[in-house]
């Protein structure tokens, strides 16, 4: 009678077991299908461009590209963001981030939005665009503006203008917005072509200097600067001169 009763109530499950065995196959398929679209639902960083991470930092690997750095954080489940060095290659990893600072060269990355900081490409929260960074400077006796500019390469486009030129300037034709200088800045080394203007009109001279943006030092940009005759063309080429040693002081 026992044996009987047993054999009946296995004949029901096998009875069951194809429907309960799809139903429950089906719901599986639903809750990964829901979970893959919360993942891929928007980025996994927020992207900072010029930007050096402040924070635990659990690992520092030379020698790799921004990609390679991307996939590592992304890989380590307790990576909270990281940044990379273009001029040296070298990739930090953090455990956790505390702040983030202005660093032309570098690119950096977080899980959560750094707060207070707006140097951000794109954003888990909102898309915001970047502006260029302008500060004030003296050259010279005259009031300069230079701007920074993030690349899509990971560099930066400076340019530096007269803001408010020195009276004497202005009879060689150097006014509000003249510019003196358009360079790259890779890193701190800042490289470009310096704008000397006078009666023959503008011709322009290879400089290059380090700059940098933290901690707004003096700095020079330097290069051998050309000297004209009478008649404009070059004479010779001055490594001394004031022309070939543009001092730049904070204002």
């Amino acid at each position: 009678m026992m044996c009987d009763l047993k054999n009946r109530l296995r004949e029901r499950r096998g009875k069951n077991a194809g429907p309960l065995t799809a139903l429950y196959g089906a719901l599986a398929a639903i809750i990964l299908v829901g979970s893959a679209a919360g993942q891929d639902s928007g980025p996994r960083f927020n992207d900072y461009p010029d930007t050096a991470l402040k924070g635990f930092i659990t690992a520092e690997l030379p020698k790799r590209d921004i990609g390679e750095c991307r996939r590592i954080c992304e890989e380590r489940s307790g990576c909270a963001g990281f940044d990379h060095r273009q001029q040296n290659k070298t990739c930090r990893l953090f455990g956790s981030v505390a702040s983030a600072a202005s660093g032309p060269g570098s690119f950096a990355a977080t899980r959560e939005r750094v707060p207070d900081y707006h140097l951000r490409s794109n954003s888990v929260e909102e898309a915001t665009q970047v502006g260029p960074a302008q500060s004030t400077w003296t050259h010279n006796g005259s009031v300069m503006s230079l701007q920074v500019t993030s690349s899509a390469n990971g560099g930066s486009k400076v340019t530096i203008v007269y803001d408010i030129p020195k009276s004497e300037l202005a009879s060689v034709g150097i006014h509000h917005g003249t510019t003196l200088f358009e360079g790259r800045l890779d890193g701190s080394n800042l490289t470009g072509k310096a704008r000397l203007t006078g009666r023959c009109g503008i011709i322009q001279y290879d400089v290059s200097g380090l700059y940098d943006a933290q901690s707004l030092a003096s700095f020079y940009l330097r290069g051998a600067s050309p000297k004209r005759g009478n008649d404009c063309t070059i004479q010779s080429w001055d490594s001394a001169g004031p022309n070939a040693n543009l001092r730049f002081d904070p204002s």
